[in-house]
C-alpha cells in the first residue's frame, strides 16, 4: 500500500479542469479525478508554503507545528518553537513502519525529517554542492559576500554562478523532477512514500512557449505597473521582486503563462500516472493531488501568490485516488489537516491522538487560516467567512492591506467572490464566527502547550543554506514570500 502525495505550488482550485476551469488546463488530474475523490472546498491553513507544508505533512494546526514564518525570516526562535512542539511528520511516521521515503523537493530543514531520499537533481547530479570541492568554495565565497545585497543585484549574480556550475535554477522544471521520482520509486523497495513538489506554478511562470500559447486570457487586462515599482503601492498592491515579473508586462500574459504552466505540470503527473499504471502498481497506491496556496491575479486588487486570505489565495485543489474507494464529489469543508488522518488510515497506523483532521471523506463544521506571525485570521463555514486583522500596521506595511481593522465578514452564498463586506449587517454572525474562531485558537495552543521536545538538528550553516537558496528565487524577506 503505496502512497504518493503530489503538492503543486500555488495552484489554486479554480484552474482545476474538474473543479470548474472550462479550459483544458489539467486534463490527466481531471482522468484520475474520474476515478477519486474530489473536494470541492478544501483549504489550506495559511498563504505561506512554510508553514502550509508543514501541515500537510504534520497533520496539525500552526499553532501546533510551531512552523508561524516562511522562507528566510525563520529566525532561530522560529526553530525553537518547532523543537517546543516536537512534531512527528508524516515521513517520519511512515519511515518508522517500514516504509521507504522519498522527498523530491529542495526546501530542507525540517521538511526533509523522516526521508530516506529528500532533494532534487540537476542534470543527475545532487544540487547540494560538495563543501571541500573548488565549485563548493567559491559557492561559500560567494553567498558570504552577496547574500546580503538587494534583489536587483543579488539574483543575477546568483543566477550566473549557477549557470557557471551548471544549474539553471535550484528549481528542477516539472519533467526533472518527474524523472527523478520516477527513477527513485523504481529502484525503491516496496511499500513506498514519495513527496514531489512541484514549482513551475509558482512565479515567475516560465513554461516552455508551446504550453503558455494554449491559452488566452478573457479578463480586463492591466499593467503589471500598476502592482509593481516604488511608486505604486496602492491599496492592496504587493511589492513583489524583479524575479516574479519574468518576461511579462500585464496581468493577462502573467495569467496565459500561469495556465500554461499548469498544463506543462499536469502533463508530467500524467507521465507519472502512466509509469504507475505501467509497474501494475496503480491500483496499490494512494496518490494526493493538492496545492500548497493559491494567487491572486489582480483579484482583490492583488497580484500576489502570498497575500489575503480571500478564496483566492487559500482554496486549493484536493483529489484523494483511494483505491478501495470510488469517484466521489464531496461539496463540504475539508482541510490540508485531513491528509495524514487519511494517509495513516489507507496504510493500517493508528491515528495519534492530538491529531484533529478528519479521515477522508469527513467533513468539518469550519476551516481556518492565518497568515505569518498570525497577523491575520479567518474562520469559514459553508456560508459565511469572517476575517479578522490582527496587526494593523503591519499589513498596511506590507503594501496590500487598505483595511481600517475591523472584522471583515462576507456572505459566501451571495458573494462567492468575497466583494462585499457585511459585518455591519449581520453583527449576530460576527459574533458567532469570533467565537469559533477563538475556540480554535484556545484548541491549537492546548495542543501546541503539551508537546516534548526534540533536537532539531538544524545548523547555523543549513539556515545559511537555505537562505542563498530562497534569495536567489526571490526570497528575500517576508513582503515577497
Amino acid at each position: 500500500m503505496n502512497v504518493v502525495v503530489v503538492v503543486v505550488d500555488a495552484l489554486r482550485s479554480s484552474d482545476v479542469g474538474c473543479l470548474g476551469r472550462k479550459d483544458d488546463t489539467t486534463p490527466h488530474i481531471d482522468a484520475l479525478a474520474e476515478e477519486s475523490m474530489v473536494f470541492e472546498k478544501a483549504f489550506s491553513v495559511s498563504n505561506k508554503t512554510d508553514i502550509s507544508m508543514s501541515t500537510i505533512l504534520s497533520g496539525k494546526m500552526p499553532r501546533e507545528h510551531g512552523v508561524k514564518q516562511h522562507g528566510t525570516v525563520n529566525t532561530e526562535s522560529n526553530l525553537e518553537r518547532i523543537e517546543e512542539r516536537s512534531p512527528t511528520f508524516l515521513p517520519e511516521m511512515l519511515q518508522e513502519a517500514g516504509y521507504t521515503t522519498i522527498g523530491v523537493d529542495w526546501m530542507g530543514r525540517w521538511h526533509a525529517w523522516g526521508y530516506d531520499q529528500y532533494g532534487v537533481e540537476d542534470g543527475g547530479r545532487d544540487i547540494d554542492v560538495e563543501a571541500d570541492s573548488l565549485s563548493g568554495k567559491v559557492f561559500d565565497y560567494i553567498t558570504d559576500t552577496v547574500v546580503g545585497l538587494p534583489d536587483p543585484l543579488l539574483f543575477p549574480i546568483m543566477k550566473a554562478y549557477y549557470r557557471w556550475s551548471g544549474y539553471d535554477d535550484y528549481r528542477v522544471d516539472c519533467e526533472g523532477l518527474t524523472d527523478i521520482a520516477i527513477d527513485r520509486i523504481d529502484n525503491a523497495k516496496e511499500p513506498f512514500f514519495t513527496l514531489l513538489h512541484y514549482w513551475d506554478v509558482h512565479p515567475p511562470y516560465l513554461p516552455p512557449d508551446e504550453y503558455a500559447k494554449q491559452f488566452s486570457y478573457e479578463g480586463d487586462d492591466e499593467s503589471l505597473s500598476k502592482y509593481f515599482g516604488t511608486d505604486e503601492k496602492g491599496p492592496l498592491a504587493a511589492e513583489y521582486p524583479p524575479y516574479a515579473l519574468g518576461d511579462h508586462t500585464t496581468v493577462g500574459e502573467s495569467k496565459e503563462a500561469y495556465d500554461g504552466a499548469i498544463a506543462w505540470v499536469d502533463e508530467q503527473i500524467g507521465r507519472l500516472l502512466d509509469y504507475l499504471r505501467s509497474e501494475g502498481i496503480l491500483d496499490e497506491t494512494m496518490i494526493i493531488i493538492t496545492g500548497d496556496h493559491g494567487h491572486n491575479f489582480g483579484e482583490h486588487g492583488i497580484f500576489a501568490d502570498n497575500s489575503g486570505l480571500y478564496d483566492t489565495s487559500i482554496h486549493v485543489p484536493m483529489v484523494v485516488h483511494d483505491p478501495r474507494k470510488g469517484h466521489q464529489r464531496v461539496d463540504g469543508l475539508v482541510q490540508h489537516t485531513d491528509l495524514v488522518p487519511t494517509i495513516l488510515d489507507y496504510v493500517g497506523i493508528e491515528n495519534p491522538d492530538d491529531l484533529r483532521g478528519n479521515v477522508l471523506p469527513e467533513l468539518h463544521e469550519y476551516v481556518f487560516a492565518e497568515t505569518v506571525e498570525r497577523r491575520m485570521e479567518m474562520v469559514r463555514t459553508d456560508d459565511w467567512k469572517l476575517v479578522v486583522p490582527r496587526d494593523v500596521a503591519y499589513l498596511r506595511d506590507q503594501s496590500w492591506y487598505d483595511g481600517n481593522g475591523e472584522a471583515e465578514l462576507y456572505d459566501l452564498n451571495a458573494d462567492p467572490g468575497e466583494t462585499h463586506n457585511v459585518a455591519a449587517e449581520h453583527p449576530d454572525v460576527v459574533t458567532r464566527l469570533e467565537g469559533l474562531l477563538e475556540k480554535e485558537i484556545q484548541t491549537q495552543q492546548r495542543i501546541a502547550a503539551t508537546g516534548g521536545r526534540r533536537n532539531t538538528d538544524i545548523k547555523d550553516e543549513d539556515m545559511d543554506d537555505i537562505k542563498s537558496r530562497l534569495s536567489a528565487l526571490g526570497y528575500a524577506d517576508e513582503d515577497n514570500v
